[in-house]
Order: structure tokens, then sequence, then C-alpha cells
């Protein structure tokens, strides 16, 4: 699956982000069990090391954990704060270390029926987020601790671009082309 690009409107951004969640919804009711199709090794990362995600509970959770940090990013920007951006205690230089640290943190818990419950949860706590600001608000770019950026890239990137990636993750590899 290609990038997405960025809607330009709230709407948009929403509807967007609403539309990649129930396809990836739809995806995870037809996974058997949760192993990822086609895969009998983790997946791997093109920009990680190391593979990362082990099935389709790594990937509910990595997206639980990133609305985590959009929600909290969202209200430090709102209180008029700079957040720690990606994370404290990380750059961007981190990401695979980040990745791997959120992946950890829900690790114990393997209950798919409980990733779930609490990616639904965040998605609409972000989305509530959203719906509740302006255009204005998430589109105006010149935020400083986004490199005066808007707060709508990591908003989509977290959201329905995080869930089109999710998509390409749980579709397993793709068919080898016949020749």
């Amino acid at each position: 699956m290609g990038r997405v690009s960025i809607p330009q409107h709230r709407a948009d951004l929403v509807r967007q982000a609403v539309e990649r969640f129930a396809e990836l919804e739809r995806a995870l009711d037809g996974l058997d069990g949760v192993a990822l199709p086609g895969r009998d090794e983790p997946m791997t990362d093109a920009a990680a090391p190391e593979p990362r995600d082990r099935d389709a509970v790594d990937v509910v959770n990595h997206l639980h954990a990133w609305h985590v940090l959009l929600l909290g990013w969202l209200a430090a920007d709102a209180a008029g704060e700079a957040p720690s951006y990606p994370a404290d205690g990380y750059t961007w230089r981190d990401l695979d270390r980040l990745n791997r640290d959120l992946r950890d943190r829900y690790r114990g818990d393997a209950d798919p029926t409980a990733a779930r419950e609490r990616l639904r949860a965040s998605h609409l706590s972000a989305l509530a987020r959203l719906d509740a600001m302006t255009d204005a608000e998430i589109f105006t770019d010149g935020r400083e601790w986004l490199r005066g950026a808007s707060l709508a890239e990591p908003a989509h990137e977290c959201l329905g671009g995080h869930y089109a990636w999710a998509l390409g993750a749980i579709a397993g590899p793709a068919a080898p082309t016949p020749a």
C-alpha cells in the first residue's frame, strides 16, 4: 500500500481515519487467530535492523501506542507547551528503539480482544480530540516543536497513514509475480 496523502481539512482527516480504521477492522476480523498471514517469522520493518512485530496483536498494540503519543502531543500543544516529540528520551533517529520499547510495553498482554478494545478506545479518543478542533488549529503551520509544520502531519501519520501501514503489514508478503 502506498503512502497516503495528508488531507487538507479536518473533516477529510477524520473521514480518512474512520474509513481506513474500518478497513483495518475488517482485515483483523478476517485473520485466522493472531498470526500474520504468510509469515513464519516476525515481521521485519524495512527501517529496523531486527524483526519487531511478531503477530497481529503487536501491530494493534503498535497503533494504540502511537495514538497515546498523539493524544499527549495534542494535549500539550493545547496547553501551550512543546511536547517531547516523538517521546521523552527519544529523537526521530531513535525511532527503531522507540518502536521496540512501545512494543515491549504491551508484550505482556497478548490478548487480541483486549488489544483491539484498547485500539478502538484510543482511536475514538483521537477522533474526538480532532473533532473538537478547528481546521485552523490543525492545519496552521508554524509549531516550533514540529519544525514549523502543522498538527495535521502527526495526526495523519498516527491515524489514516498508520492504518494504511497496518493493512499492508497484516496482509502478509506480496505473492511472487509469475515469470
